[in-house]
């Protein structure tokens, strides 16, 4: 089973992140992310075949949610980029954060939304109490 020690460095990467200066931020996105796809798919643990499931969820969602880090609005083409995930879509915007008006929670929602086919392979149905 997989971790999220395992997540940080396919995220850190996949964002161009030069260092590990925003890596307490993003591992928030990480835990989140981690509880939302056990919460789905009725595991204690992630299946090691989630791994570039969850680290692509987490970079979907930080771009989403926090186009306004400089490192992050790198990764979506500047100014003039722009990244949809479903029905939330936020222009680049040089930093200035301007045009996002969801809130954390949604854009997490969203984001597993769009990766439930995923995650349905690995789901477990329970019955009850037990798992």
């Amino acid at each position: 089973m997989i971790t999220t020690v395992d997540v940080w460095p396919i995220v850190k990467l996949r964002l161009d992140l030069p260092d590990d200066a925003r890596k307490p931020l993003v591992d928030t996105y990480i835990a989140e992310i981690e509880r939302r796809i056990l919460h789905d798919i009725n595991h204690r643990r992630i299946p090691e075949g989630l791994l570039y499931v969850w680290a692509s969820m987490v970079v979907d969602a930080v771009r989403v949610d926090l186009p306004h880090v400089d490192e992050v609005d790198a990764t979506v083409g500047g100014p003039a980029g722009s990244i949809k995930v479903g029905d939330t879509s936020v222009s680049g915007g040089g930093g200035s954060g301007g045009g996002l008006a969801n809130t954390a929670k949604s854009v997490i929602d969203q984001v597993v939304f769009n990766y439930r086919a995923d995650l349905n392979h690995y789901r477990r149905m329970t019955w009850g109490m037990g798992r």
